[in-house]
């Protein structure tokens, strides 16, 4: 037989899963709408090079940048949920980003780009510190 509380459990990996997935996503739609953005709002008719550029390297900072932060901001809203093991369920969540992210960028670039380091050793850090802070939290207190 099972506990009740097993299917709880599964449910708050799962749950860091589709987190995980939404950090990325957030960050990919972020790219396209700063790309967007520069190329509707601030520049006219940018050439195709032009265009690629920016987007490359709006995708490089953001990506990094941006990655990081919603890999935190998603786990700490993750961490709400969460009574035990935050640390493993920041790092569940940052793997899920970082596999979508690696794939993303195999489909899209075919390839990895070298900055993609960077941002997978951020979102694992970013991850981990939301899991640490988290944890901090429900740390019992000591007596003096």
């Amino acid at each position: 037989m099972t506990s009740p509380e097993s299917p709880a459990r599964s449910d708050r990996w799962l749950r860091a899963v589709g987190y995980g997935f939404l950090a990325e996503f957030a960050t990919v739609l972020t790219i396209i709408l700063i790309v967007e953005a520069h190329l509707h709002l601030f520049t006219r008719g940018p050439s195709d090079a032009d265009y690629a550029a920016f987007g490359a390297r709006a995708g490089e900072v953001v990506g990094i940048v941006g990655g990081t932060l919603y890999t935190y901001l998603f786990a700490r809203l993750l961490m709400r949920l969460l009574t035990s093991r935050f640390i493993a369920h920041g790092f569940v969540l940052a793997l899920t980003a970082i596999a979508f992210s690696i794939a993303g960028s195999i489909a899209g670039h075919h390839g990895v780009p070298a900055g993609y380091v960077l941002a997978s050793v951020l979102k694992l850090a970013a991850g981990a510190l939301a899991g640490f802070l988290a944890a901090k939290r429900f740390a019992p207190a000591v007596d003096g």
